[in-house]
């Protein structure tokens, strides 16, 4: 909320006073699906924000319509369409985009009251029986939105229509969405596998824009950027501010343009300031297929995704092993590999299998439509290991599930994602061209197998343990997400639960490489690295010596190398435990065992297991054993609601008879003190690692079960530990800003092209409690129209009833397109995630001639409105008291009034 307090000490206020709590922000890099057709290079959901191009048509709903056409005639589960559902869910779409609209639905859920400003309207709600129901409702409300709305310069009505659309298609499932016209274009560079761009992989470190790599042959290494250079520009526009998407945007462009980036580096090769870079673009390759040779004749491909020449470089990389004597063996890894082309993931399969049906598809409009494999041009029967993970998904499933169930290769690593579905993109729908991705079928593997929901189990699941007295991990992680965890996902009666992995391998993992894992998401390096599961693969290969067989037979050949494998990794592990004084050994004693000779204590380290957040929360736990039977290889998990208390682990080992062991597990996350993830700084040498409940978290009672393993189920009773968290009182951000021609400009309160302004922001805490590392900044909405020059500050701890100001700046350039600068301003404490955003939009208005003036002015009768410019128009962003004295700076007279500028201090 604005501030009202205080007004004349208060920054001006400019345009809309309403906040929107709703912050879009944008990635890209990750996408799912499976596609016919196409390929999908945008993560499902993104949508990108495009400028006005004139009036747009709201009423006619054309882009619904077409949306609910498609839906009716060729969504996969017609049982999932409920009408009444998709009407509602797009108007709380749009209430949830649009500040100025409320829907409320009265508790009969018949009627419907929509709020736009000052204007409302009724709709009824409970006559909704099919989709032209539906499309009707929405143009009525469009019609009353478009009348409404259509003179608010922050509403673009596109984005009413597609947030409408995407409200409707998340009741379906999670893959089906509409994408603008530019976040189209960016779905689909990934369908041919090239773009016109630089060559060159960015991120954001340090809340700076860097680059992270180089493609080899591209312009970006041709002009010798390096990792961790820091783009400061892109053709003038800065990046202060920009997400990854947006660069993205401005990076990329058509073959033989120009592109001047400014960059610094910092470093003994580095400089001061910045340096200019003009590039031209070119034709960039995104190569989806990566090969090494390895040890032994044994070929590696990583695949990364599935797109038009995945299969043709694939052929090329087994040719180049062929050649040089590394076709004893393959390992095809595919973990993190998402999705892609449906054509491509076949034919991969088809290389390796002479027979069989590779993938069935199963839809309500094609219907079922079986994909066989052929007896032409496959490689030689070498035996195959495929790496999978749990973001393998997709098209990576169909392959691994045609290799697996055709007996073709042994799966190796973790159950993947879960994604059974297939989708189809409509394109150029109108008027501007947006795209919708459907799911249109669901897809089974060999012998009629839906893994929707439930994965791709391995033959041979690897599991890493590593020993961190204060992040232990001996037991299996559960996984991030899965297809399972996403909302309204699909589901399909043919999928199998409960699969098990034929042989289950627990291997030493070192907290450094668990955390270097950790800064790259849990996926393989960008440049081939053999990590443990890669050279687990290699040494399974060479165990079978060459041989092809059923899975099965494979891995009983292999049976001594597992053995052997699973040996050296525990001594691992025990060398590691016995640092910390945990007695490893398991003399293999399967003596009787009496559970209620055993005692557990638990001992929170705060008294009565309450802790404020942000504090540490440690536990302790000590085992007697009172029998007479040795515990062997002893350990602990908790098993709790709350994320920050579930899977802590504890670690005894070997208790004898008579004997105590304790271990003591920090509660909640850890983290480097001085040291955020994703930086590019070096974490400080011997910095402590504290481990604290989150300051995020909110008020909350838990039960913690501790639950115990022994080497042979000599298990302890489980425990129960009881905690409170007590939440930290709240920040709360009143703002109130103005924008000033007060840098380099002719100071008439109105911007014009070529000058250079201010925006001054005052943030005031207006909660019960202070806030932590918070940050005010300006986003750029207006391309390269503006320059954003100091446009992020630090506003961190602001007591209760504190308030700070700053002072962005930016200029206003010929490139300016419309008639109106844009920007979003945010205010954002990241440790407790309270956020307030408003989005400004300031005209650009003629010049005014502003005459010297000296003097004060005083409020003689009565308090006297203040405006940022010289117009009734306005309303007041403040007010000067009655008896207040101001400063005058200079008058101007418009429309034969007279009109005084004052000074309010501080520089404003």
């Amino acid at each position: 909320m604005p501030l009202t307090d205080r007004l004349a000490r208060a920054i001006l206020v400019t345009g809309s006073l309403g906040i929107s709590t709703y912050l879009a922000l944008f990635s890209l890099g990750r996408y799912d699906g499976l596609f016919r057709g196409l390929y999908a290079g945008a993560q499902a959901g993104t949508i990108t924000p495009g400028g006005k191009k004139g009036p747009y048509a709201l009423t006619k709903a054309l882009v619904v319509q077409r949306t609910l056409e498609l839906i009716a005639d060729e969504y996969v589960e017609p049982k999932r369409v409920v009408p009444r559902d998709l009407l509602l869910a797009a108007l709380n779409a749009v209430q949830r985009d649009v500040a100025q609209v409320l829907v409320q639905v009265d508790p009969a859920g018949q009627t419907a009251k929509i709020r736009a400003d000052d204007k409302e309207m009724t709709l009824p709600v409970g006559d909704v029986k099919g989709p032209w129901d539906v499309l009707a409702k929405i143009r009525t409300v469009f019609a009353f939105l478009e009348q409404t709305l259509k003179d608010s310069p922050d509403i673009d009505l596109r984005e009413v229509e597609y947030a409408a659309c995407n409200g409707m298609l998340k009741t379906l499932d999670p893959h089906s969405v509409l994408f603008s016209p530019e976040a189209y274009k960016d779905f689909s560079v990934g369908t041919s596998g090239k773009f016109g761009g630089l060559g060159i992989i960015i991120a954001i470190r340090d809340k700076m824009l860097t680059v992270m790599n180089t493609m080899p042959g591209t312009p970006a290494s041709g002009a010798g950027l390096q990792k961790f250079d820091r783009i400061m520009q892109i053709n003038g526009e800065s990046t202060a501010t920009m997400t990854i998407n947006e660069a993205v945007n401005r990076l990329r462009g058509d073959p033989k343009t120009e592109v001047t980036l400014h960059v610094h580096r910092d470093g003994k090769d580095g400089w001061p300031g910045t340096k200019p870079y003009k590039l031209v673009r070119e034709e960039i390759k995104v190569a989806s297929v990566e090969s090494k040779a390895l040890e032994g004749g044994i070929g590696y491909v990583r695949l990364k995704q599935f797109a038009e020449q995945t299969t043709t470089d694939l052929v090329k990389a087994m040719a180049e092993f062929k050649a040089t004597g590394h076709d004893k063996g393959l390992v095809l890894d595919m973990r993190g590999n998402p999705g892609g082309l449906l054509d491509q993931a076949r034919r991969v399969a088809d290389l390796f299998v002479k027979e069989g049906v590779l993938v069935v598809s199963d839809g309500r409009k094609d219907g079922r439509e079986e994909l066989p494999a052929k007896d032409d041009k496959n490689e030689p029967n070498y035996p195959i290991v495929v790496l999978i993970n749990s973001g393998s998904a997709s098209a990576s499933e169909i392959v691994a599930g045609a290799l697996k169930n055709l007996d073709r290769a042994v799966i190796i690593g973790e159950t993947s994602f879960g994604k059974g579905s297939v989708q189809k993109v409509e394109k150029n729908i109108p008027p501007e061209g947006a795209a919708l991705k459907l799911t249109i079928a669901q897809y089974l593997t060999p012998g009629d197998v839906s893994i929707q929901g439930i994965g791709i189990t391995p033959d041979i699941e690897l599991n890493p343990m590593t020993v961190d007295v204060q992040e232990l991990d001996l037991s299996a992680d559960a996984p991030i997400l899965r297809e399972s965890d996403l909302a309204a996902h699909l589901s399909n009666v043919k999928a199998k639960e409960g699969a098990r992995p034929l042989e289950v391998v627990k291997y030493a993992l070192s907290r450094e490489d668990r955390n270097a894992l950790r800064e790259r998401g849990g996926d393989p390096e960008d440049q081939f690295a053999l990590d443990a599961q890669i050279a687990f693969a290699q040494r399974f290969l060479k165990a079978i010596g060459g041989h092809s067989d059923k899975r099965a037979e494979l891995i009983k050949k292999a049976r001594g190398f597992l053995e052997t494998y699973k040996s050296e990794e525990l001594k691992k592990i025990a060398d590691d435990l016995g640092k910390h004084g945990v007695d490893w050994s398991d003399d293999g004693n399967k003596q009787g065992f009496d559970a209620s000779k055993i005692s557990v204590t638990v001992e929170p380290s705060k008294a009565g297991g309450e802790v404020v957040a942000g504090e540490p929360l440690e536990i302790k736990v000590t085992v007697t054993n009172n029998g007479t039977v040795p515990l062997y290889r002893l350990r602990a998990q908790t098993k709790a609601d709350a994320g920050i208390f579930d899977g802590k682990e504890f670690v005894f080992g070997r208790v004898d008879p008579g004997k105590s062991r304790s271990w003591t597990t920090p509660m909640g996350w850890c983290e480097t003190e001085g040291y955020k993830p994703g930086s590019t700084a070096i974490a400080p040498k011997d910095a402590p690692r504290v481990c604290r409940v989150p300051k995020d978290a909110h008020t909350r009672a838990d039960a913690i079960k501790i639950k115990f393993e022994e080497a042979h189920e000599h298990v302890p009773a489980e425990a129960v530990v009881k905690t409170t968290v007590k939440a930290l009182a709240r920040p709360s951000f009143a703002y109130s800003f103005q924008i000033v021609d007060d840098v380099e400009g002719n100071g008439d309160g109105a911007l014009q092209i070529g000058e250079r302004a201010s925006v001054w922001l005052t943030v005031k805490n207006i909660g019960q409690g202070k806030s932590f590392d918070t940050e005010a900044s300006i986003h750029n909405l207006s391309g390269e129209g503006l320059l954003l020059r100091d446009a992020r500050f630090d506003v961190s701890n602001i007591a209760p009833g504190d308030e700070k100001r700053v002072r962005f700046t930016f200029d206003v350039m010929p490139a300016l397109k419309d008639n109106e600068a844009k920007l979003q301003l945010s205010i954002r404490d990241a440790d407790l995630r309270e956020t307030a955003s408003e989005r400004i939009v300031s005209p650009i208005r003629p010049a005014l001639g502003v005459g010297k003036s000296g003097g004060t002015f005083k409020a003689d009768n009565s308090a006297i409105g203040l405006l940022e410019y010289p117009s009734a128009a306005f309303r007041p962003f403040g007010e000067l008291p009655k008896d207040g004295i101001l400063a005058i700076t200079g008058s101007l007279t418009v429309g034969g009034a007279e009109w005084l500028r004052v000074d309010l201090g501080g520089g404003r």
